[in-house]
Formats: structure tokens, C-alpha cells, sequence
């Protein structure tokens, strides 16, 4: 009789139930099962630890990502400031101390440089280690060529060997070789890109300048009758007009400037003259000029300060003008411009008499003019009483009659006197130097800081001139110029002339030559510009000018300081920086938008993890090719492994246990086992 068998719904097939997360009873055995598979809690846990580190490195990625983008945009931004400003000008008292201690200064500029750069390699070597834990993490086929490029972007230094170089320029690895190679250039360059940005140096930089002086060739008719009204007298006393003291009068107390002038004409026609001249009656410091005068007289800082009239500037800040190293200004003045011609000629033009009574010892002069094409310029008879010896220089001047449309020509008359044909008689004798034309004109004047010292340029325009007597005054000073001159023994004009003949030219100190006519031009034209000078200063005395006979006086000034300053060619300095770190910004970017999950926080080019990484024997001689699985990554697989493991035991214990309650009923055992089977099919799937 056999027994009655359970229903089946009624009857429990096991004391283990394979839903997920239920608790189940067995009926025999009454014992708790503990479900199979995550369970809520669990499941929350997770979810809470992974926000918590998704936000740690996000967190993790903008302060690295900040901190590139500073160091990418810092030195542009210097850059640009200090271009826009033509330069960043240093304190006094920080230039000092910098010129003070120069190696003081390279260490501490060369330490900052190496500390930027230290936090540029930090940056960039974080950046590639994030991309790499993203990209490795995503990746199976990492092999020991992906992490020697690594290493070598990281710490920006070649990991292959020699043998290596075959199997590294091929394809798909010589465009990443050749990238190592221009990070490793890029980053020798980074310390000099740095250095060259933030080193204080001595720069130059530029400023307009403007001020006024007066017009001696101003058209305007109320100019011209100030001028009129105003006449130079010849009546030579000193006064003080703004602190600078200064005679009245022209040519006889300027002896010595009249002569320098000269002198410096004379010079102007040596090659590479370096001898400046000293002009002691134009200012109260006295003005040093290299080369000829040309007429003008300069204001600005270092000219007459009695007539500086220069709107404010740089030079007007006793703080910035004390900066200054050194400086050059130029400033468009107005001076006179000449021609002078001479030549011998037979015909004598100064009339030589004695006194009446005569004196030993002493003659009289005077010339005649052309009446048909010439004018006396001298008062009607006038003459001049000289000394008699064998060095006696003689002087009259002549001007032609002016048309309409044309500026008079002047002609001077030169006489040397001597007894028996020694002497001036021989050396000049008679002498017609012809000045034209002669009229105002504008001169480039150059103050340098360093030699202390004018240079007028050549001419840039000229103009005609409408008012003649500011002409003939100057002539006629050149005559008294000659008078004044002569002493018992010789003429400081001509033995001017005589001595550079005889000194820079090699030639005989009494023989006439075309050399001394050349001389004499050059002494000539520059007594003639000194007086026009003198005469420019005693005009900017006289009060009541009128607006019409000032000109504007435009120029340029260049001066040296301490400070930052860059160029054109600082772009490219900055490139190697800029690529440097354009770069680790790129490579962050991608790490952070390709980023999915939580990553383990690990680097791949440690000797650590290498050491205990798994790398499989590879067949061919290229054993960059070798896959290289690390050690995380294999607990990743073990712990997979031990979880398919646990869950075929399981399998299995249930199994067993089935058997045993199933034992002798293996039809319904068969029947339940596919009802069952079928249920968490359903379970799984629906």
C-alpha cells in the first residue's frame, strides 16, 4: 500500500527560497535563509559612498583644472599690460637695490622661475594621470608601450632605449613618440620662457614733447613791427631776465662763445669728431654742443632754463626724472641756415689809410659797395681803427639790392695786412666770401644725457625771411666779431683758421690753398649762426611779443629706466608655456567629460603597482606589445570569479538537499524542479 502523496502547492519544496531579498521559513528545519543578492540597505550604502566620491573628484578635477587655467592665462595677461603701457617703470628705491646687487637679483628671478615651473610640471603630470586612469580603466589592451608613453608625458623624459626606436616609429606609435619628443623641448624651454617674462631690465621709453620759441620768420605784420620796435642795441651791459644773467649787446662779450662756434664748424668737417664745445654766455651751466650750433637755442631740461617753455612731461616729475638712466630728446628748433663761398681775389675792397694825425702803430679802414648792384650795410662813414702789424685782419661787408621774390646775398671783404709781404699779407691778402642764401630754417636738435651734449642734425626746412634787419645786425656783428679780434701780436679768427690748417690738415701756416678758403668758410658760417643765436636770446628777452611770433617747438624724447618691458619677440618666448599648459588643460577637459564612473585612484607609472602587475609572455621580439594587467584589475576579475563560485556551491548544496527530501519521488521531484524553474524564470524576466 503506498502512502498518499502532498499536494504539491501545499508542499514546500525546499527550506531556501530564491527570490531576492525575501526571508524564508522551512517548514522542517524552521531555520532563517538569507537572501540571495544586494539588498536595499546595501544598495543605498553603495550609492551614498559613490556620490560621495564622484563629488571628491569632481571637486579634485576643478581645483587642478583652476589651477592650469591660472597658470595658462597669468603671463599673457602680464604680457599684455606691460606691452599696453610700453613698459612697467620700477621705484627708485627698487631700482637701486636691483643695480646694487645684480647676482641677488638672477638667483631670486631664477628661483621664482623654477618654482613656476615646478607647479607647471605638477599640473601637467596630474593631468596626464587623470586621463590615464580614466582611459585605463575603460581599457583591456593597455600594453608596456601605453604606459612608457605615459611615464614619459609625466615626467617629460625619454623611457625608450635605442633597440626600442624600430618598434616605436611605425605606425599608430610615431605621432605619440613624436609628441613626447616636443613636451620634453617644450618643458627645457619653460624656465627661459618664465625668466624672460618677469626679469627687470633697462628699457627705453618714448614721450612727446611740445613747448614754443619765438618765429624769426613770421609773415604776420604784427610780428614783424615787434620785431621793428624792438631793435638789438648795440650798447653792451648785463642784466637777469628768469635767473639767467646775460649781456645786451652782440659779439663783444661773446668772444669766446663766437670763436667755439667757429671752431665748431671747422670741427663738424673732420672725420669722427668727438670734440664737443662749451657755450658759457648762452646759459648759466653753460651748453655743450657737438659740431656746429646752426642758429639755435635749445629749451627742454638740459637747454637755457630761462626760456624753457616745454609743457609738462616726464621730465616735469622729479620722481620720474630721477628714474631716468639716461635720455635723449629731440626737439624741431629753429635756427638759420647758410651757404658760404670764398675765393681770392685781386681787387682790394678795404681802403687802408692812416689816421689823421696819424698814430704810430695804428690805421684806419673802411670799404666800398657796388652802387650800381650793392648797399652798404654800415652806418655812412663809418670806419674802424686797427692795429698795425704783420698779423692785421681787416673786414667789410656789402648787400646786394633785393628784388622782389628773392633774399639778398651778403658779401664779406677779408684784408690781410702786412709789411713786405709777410705774414696776413700773404697768408689771406684780399678775400670775397659771398653768404647766400641765408635764411631761417629748421634744425632736428638732439640732447644726449650720456656725453652731456646738443647735436643740431641737418636742416629739415627752410623758410624765407621777412624781416631783413635781424639779417644785417647779424652781419655786421661778424665785422665787429673781426675788430674785436685783433690784437698787437695777431687775429684770434684767422689764427683759428691758421692753427687748424696747421694741426688737423698738415698744411704751411702762410701759403694760401683752397683748403684755408674752405676754412674760412666754416669759421664764417658758424660765427654767423652763434649770432644768430645771441640774437634769438636777446628777442625771447624783449616783452609784448605778439602770439605771431611764437612757433610751436614739436619732438620726441627716449629715456632709459628700470623696470619690465616686452616685445614682439616675448610671443614667442611665451610659446613653449603656453603649449605646455594649453595642453594639460585639453588632456583634463577630455578625462573629465569622458568620465563615467568612480575610479580608482591609482597610478598606472608607479613602480608599486608595475611591480605586482600581471604581464603575459608575448611571442615576437617587440615587447612593448605586451598586455599589462594590473593588480586592481585582476582583484576586479578574482572577486567576480569568487562570486560565481560561491554561487555554483550554493547551487550545488541545494541540490543535495533537494535530493534528499526528493528521494524516492524523483517524478514529482521533476515535475516541482520545472514548476520551480519555470517560476523564477518568470521572476527574473517579468
Amino acid at each position: 500500500m503506498s502512502s498518499a502523496k502532498p499536494e504539491f502547492i501545499h508542499q514546500p519544496t525546499s527550506g531556501i527560497t530564491l527570490v531576492t531579498g525575501v526571508e524564508s521559513k522551512s517548514k522542517d528545519t524552521k531555520e532563517n535563509v538569507p537572501a540571495i543578492g544586494p539588498s536595499k540597505n546595501s544598495a543605498e550604502s553603495t550609492n551614498g559612498v559613490a556620490a560621495e566620491s564622484i563629488a571628491k573628484r569632481r571637486f579634485y578635477d576643478i581645483l587642478l583644472l583652476g589651477g592650469i587655467f591660472i597658470m595658462l592665462i597669468w603671463p599673457w595677461i602680464f604680457f599684455g599690460v606691460v606691452f599696453s603701457l610700453g613698459g612697467i617703470q620700477a621705484g627708485n628705491h627698487f631700482a637701486n637695490v636691483v643695480n646694487e646687487n645684480p647676482h641677488a637679483v638672477n638667483f631670486f628671478v631664477t628661483l621664482i622661475g623654477n618654482v613656476i615651473t615646478l607647479i607647471v610640471d605638477v599640473l601637467f603630470s596630474f593631468s596626464i594621470l587623470r586621463f590615464a586612469q580614466e582611459w585605463i580603466s575603460d581599457n583591456k589592451g593597455v600594453n608596456v608601450f601605453h604606459v612608457s608613453l605615459i611615464s614619459a608625458l609625466r615626467h617629460h623624459k625619454w623611457q625608450w632605449k635605442i633597440e626600442d626606436l624600430k618598434h616605436l616609429f611605425v605606425r599608430n606609435r610615431w605621432l605619440l613618440v613624436t609628441l613626447v619628443g616636443v613636451f620634453i623641448v617644450c618643458f627645457t624651454f619653460v624656465p627661459s620662457s618664465v625668466t624672460s617674462l618677469i626679469n627687470p631690465v633697462n628699457f627705453n621709453r618714448t614721450t612727446s614733447l611740445s613747448g614754443t620759441e619765438i618765429d624769426l620768420s613770421s609773415i604776420s605784420p604784427d610780428c614783424i613791427n615787434w620785431l621793428a620796435s624792438n631793435p638789438i642795441k648795440n650798447q653792451c651791459d648785463w642784466e637777469t631776465y628768469n635767473g639767467l644773467d646775460y649781456t645786451t649787446c652782440l659779439g663783444e662779450n661773446q668772444m669766446v662763445d663766437v670763436l667755439e662756434a667757429g671752431r665748431g664748424h671747422i670741427l663738424s668737417s673732420l672725420p669722427n669728431n668727438t670734440q664737443s664745445l662749451t657755450f658759457s654766455q648762452l646759459s648759466n651751466s653753460s651748453l655743450h654742443f657737438l659740431g656746429p650750433i646752426r642758429g639755435v637755442l635749445p629749451i627742454g631740461p638740459n637747454g637755457v632754463p630761462a626760456f624753457d617753455t616745454l609743457n609738462s612731461s616726464a621730465f616735469s616729475i622729479p620722481s620720474q626724472r630721477a628714474a631716468m638712466i639716461s635720455y635723449n630728446y629731440t626737439l624741431e628748433h629753429q635756427g638759420l641756415s647758410s651757404n658760404v663761398t670764398c675765393s681770392y681775389d685781386t681787387t682790394e675792397h678795404v681802403n687802408i689809410y692812416d689816421l689823421v694825425p696819424p698814430v704810430r702803430g695804428l690805421y684806419q679802414y673802411s670799404g666800398t659797395c657796388d652802387p650800381d648792384s650793392m648797399e652798404n650795410i654800415f652806418e655812412p662813414d663809418k670806419v674802424f681803427v686797427s692795429i698795425s702789424s704783420n698779423n692785421t685782419l681787416a673786414f667789410w661787408t656789402c648787400k646786394s639790392k633785393q628784388t622782389d621774390g628773392e633774399q639778398p646775398s651778403y658779401y664779406i671783404y677779408l684784408r690781410g695786412l702786412g709789411v713786405d709781404s709777410v705774414g696776413y699779407r700773404s697768408a689771406i691778402g684780399n678775400m670775397t666770401c659771398t653768404v647766400s642764401p641765408i635764411q631761417p630754417a629748421i634744425f632736428n636738435v638732439t640732447y644726449q644725457s650720456a656725453p652731456n651734449h646738443f647735436i643740431s642734425e641737418e636742416r629739415i626746412s627752410t623758410s624765407p625771411i621777412a624781416f631783413p634787419g635781424f639779417l644785417d645786425r647779424a652781419m655786421l656783428t661778424v665785422g665787429g666779431v673781426v675788430w674785436e679780434a685783433q690784437n698787437w701780436e695777431s687775429n684770434l679768427v684767422a689764427e683759428s683758421v691758421i692753427t687748424f690748417g696747421v694741426k688737423s690738415f698738415g698744411l704751411p701756416a702762410y701759403d694760401p690753398s683752397d683748403q684755408y678758403l674752405r676754412l674760412y668758410e666754416a669759421m664764417i658760417q658758424g660765427i654767423l649762426e652763434y649770432e644768430a643765436t645771441y640774437s634769438r636770446l636777446l628777442y625771447s628777452t624783449f616783452s609784448g611779443r605778439p602770439p605771431s611770433c611764437t612757433r610751436m617747438v614739436n619732438g620726441v624724447a627716449s629715456f632709459e629706466v628700470f623696470g619690465w618691458s616686452v616685445d614682439n619677440r616675448h610671443v614667442g618666448f611665451l610659446m613653449p608655456l603656453t603649449l605646455v599648459n594649453l595642453a594639460a588643460l585639453v588632456i583634463l577637459i577630455i578625462a573629465i567629460v569622458v568620465s563615467k564612473t568612480v575610479t580608482k585612484r591609482f597610478d598606472p607609472t608607479d613602480i608599486r603597482p608595475l611591480l605586482v602587475a600581471y604581464i603575459p609572455k608575448a611571442h615576437g621580439p617587440d615587447d612593448l606589445g605586451h598586455i599589462v594587467t594590473y593588480d586592481d584589475m585582476l582583484k576586479i576579475h578574482r572577486k567576480a570569479r569568487e562570486k560565481e563560485l560561491k554561487v555554483i556551491l550554493k547551487a550545488l548544496s541545494m541540490t543535495r538537499q533537494l535530493m534528499n527530501h526528493w528521494k524516492g519521488r524523483e517524478g514529482e521531484f521533476e515535475v516541482n524542479l520545472k514548476t520551480l524553474l519555470m517560476a523564477r524564470w518568470i521572476q527574473l524576466n517579468y
